[in-house]
């Protein structure tokens, strides 16, 4: 009988680590098959002989500035997360949050079914003091801001560019979101009292960093010798992608956004194949200077 009990019982414990095993993994799994078909899906839209009338020995030197302009816009976006940490009377100094900035986004882009970026941060925060619950509300908060401030450029180029919508569609949007950062601003202030102080300043930051990351992408529209004409079409496009591939259903963003701008690219009547192959060097561009966070944790270990 003994024999009988412990043996149902370690076939319990085995089912139970399977379970979990499985728990964990199929997300991943599923996020994979997403990005894998996404990507598929995107790359059908990529006509060869398009990039084959781009003069890259004339063009390749638009690369650097995009690359010192994205990484500026994560310095900026680096300092606007410490914004929120020093409300916590927590005494991190910049080069360090900008350490661990570089390192959780390394884990988002490659690490998404394990230790996420944010989830990263909490707990070494959790290590220097800083409660859990303030850590995670304060790194949430951040991504809300950028957010935000994402649509509310988004929405200004909409009001620019020359696009098949209605006036009234526009408007509607125009109202929406104002009302969102309204409410935001109110909820912050009200249920978040620590942070309040420093949402104003914020959402200017975001606004900065946001502004960087458009230059970024212009940098990419010369480089891939895209008519000015088209210069608005193509940043709407984009400012819409990077809401999409905020979502969690892929590795890293990997294929959605890049499926997303092809959608958008048909919409709006501009080429497919510059929007993808933008997106795609923006993506490469992301990953190079996540990478950084990645030498510095594996160099300087002591410091995290």
């Amino acid at each position: 009988m003994n024999r009988s009990t412990k043996k149902h019982s370690g076939s319990g414990r085995l089912l139970n680590t399977q379970c979990d095993i499985m728990k964990k993994w199929l997300p991943v799994i599923l996020k994979c098959i997403v990005a894998i078909v996404a990507t598929y899906m995107a790359l059908r839209h990529v006509k060869n002989n398009e990039l084959q009338h781009i003069r890259w020995n004339i063009s390749v030197i638009w690369l650097l500035p995009a690359i010192l302009l994205f990484n500026a816009s994560q310095f900026v976006s680096a300092y606007r997360l410490l914004q929120y940490y020093k409300t916590l009377n927590a005494d991190i100094p910049y080069g360090f949050n900008l350490q661990l900035y570089y390192t959780g986004m390394f884990y988002n882009l490659f690490l998404p079914g394990g230790v996420g970026g944010d989830v990263y941060k909490v707990i070494i925060l959790k290590k220097r003091g800083i409660a859990w619950v303030n850590a995670a509300k304060a790194t949430v908060l951040d991504r809300f801001t950028g957010l935000l401030i994402l649509l509310v450029i988004g929405l200004l180029l909409l009001n620019l560019a020359s696009l098949p919508l209605s006036e009234q569609l526009i408007h509607i949007l125009s109202f929406a979101i104002i009302a969102a950062l309204l409410l935001y601003g109110f909820i912050v202030q009200r249920y978040f009292p620590p942070f309040g102080s420093v949402i104003t300043k914020a959402l200017a930051l975001s606004a900065v960093v946001q502004c960087l990351q458009l230059f970024t992408f212009y940098c990419l529209l010369q480089f891939l010798q895209v008519p000015a004409v088209a210069y608005i079409q193509y940043a709407v496009i984009f400012l819409a992608a990077a809401v999409v591939a905020a979502l969690p259903i892929s590795i890293g963003g990997i294929g959605i956004r890049e499926l997303s701008m092809a959608a958008g690219a048909m919409y709006l009547h501009v080429s497919s194949t510059i929007a993808i192959s933008a997106s795609i060097i923006f993506y490469l561009i992301t990953a190079f200077s996540a990478t950084i966070g990645w030498w510095l944790k594996k160099t300087h270990p002591l410091l995290f």
